[in-house]
């Protein structure tokens, strides 16, 4: 169910941003500079390169989705997924909304994560299903350790860089106003509950303080399922203030594929298959006989 969401995300992801990827080929040369993974690009690449990427990668991720030639689709995918978003962070502003996404897929992808359930292909699946329990269990609880570690790292990179000084507020302030001035001036859509909550200061010190005490608190979800669903549900509200405020989406957070490693995501296609063999029997019921 992990690979089915995560590559089902990416495979959309890249289409739907299809357009603003493709529009990095008419931007100046000299803007361009290699990051990550890719930076040894000392210039852009070819329009073909980019064109070729956008095209295959969905259908990559589609087919990994699907556990169709999961061996190569995944590592396809995973290869242009990577390429795409940081190709596309080469030209001045660093996006850090699909770093998680690409983790995941990593992972994902240097696994059999198609080997045995809800896959079109079922070679490779271990003769011994203790084995491959166990190996499942591996890649669901590495999932986990990411999403927890890229929010902890985040609190931790609060304080390295603000220190004491962010709890009261004061650095989140001009965040907020920034962010959406910079929004003003550049014509995009600016946060909605923005302005509120720098007119009322006083809120800003306690949404810090929360913020901060979300990040830090993430490996508690580790330790059990109780744990796991409370803060899975203050990590979602979370990002919805953040969404208020600046105007700043995280779709692969905010709709909860981020979290599933977290939760019993494996009851999803359960109740899936549940619902189709009850609507089979449905229409069996009422097709005309004779």
């Amino acid at each position: 169910m992990l690979r089915i969401l995560v590559f089902t995300y990416a495979a959309v992801w890249t289409t739907v941003r299809a357009p603003h990827l493709l529009d990095t080929i008419d931007l100046a040369s000299r803007r361009f500079a290699g990051i990550g993974p890719l930076w040894w690009l000392s210039e852009p690449v070819s329009a073909l390169v980019i064109v070729a990427a956008v095209a295959l990668t969905p259908i990559a991720c589609g087919a990994a989705a699907l556990g169709w030639q999961y061996r190569w689709s995944s590592l396809l995918g995973l290869v242009g997924f990577l390429f795409l978003t940081t190709y596309r962070n080469s030209w001045g502003q660093i996006f850090h909304t699909e770093n998680l996404v690409a983790l995941h897929i990593c992972v994902l992808a240097l696994f059999p994560a198609a080997c045995a359930y809800w896959s079109l292909e079922k070679a490779g699946t271990p003769t011994d299903p203790a084995v491959g329990e166990e190996l499942a269990g591996s890649i669901v609880k590495a999932l986990a350790v990411l999403t927890v570690g890229t929010y902890f790292l985040a609190g931790v990179a609060k304080l390295r860089i603000s220190g004491l000084g962010w709890i009261d507020g004061d650095v989140l302030r001009h965040q907020i106003a920034f962010d959406n001035a910079r929004k003003e001036l550049l014509g995009d859509p600016t946060a909605p509950f923005g302005a509120l909550m720098l007119r009322n200061s006083w809120t800003l010190a306690p949404a810090a303080v929360a913020a901060i005490v979300v990040e830090l608190a993430a490996p508690l979800a580790l330790a059990g399922r109780r744990a796991a669903w409370l803060w899975c549900g203050l990590a979602v509200v979370f990002h919805f203030v953040i969404l208020a405020v600046m105007a700043i989406v995280f779709p692969y957070h905010l709709i909860g594929i981020a979290l599933a490693p977290l939760l019993p995501v494996e009851r999803l296609g359960t109740t899936v298959a549940a619902w189709h063999c009850r609507f089979r029997k449905r229409s069996k019921r009422l097709r005309p006989t004779g």
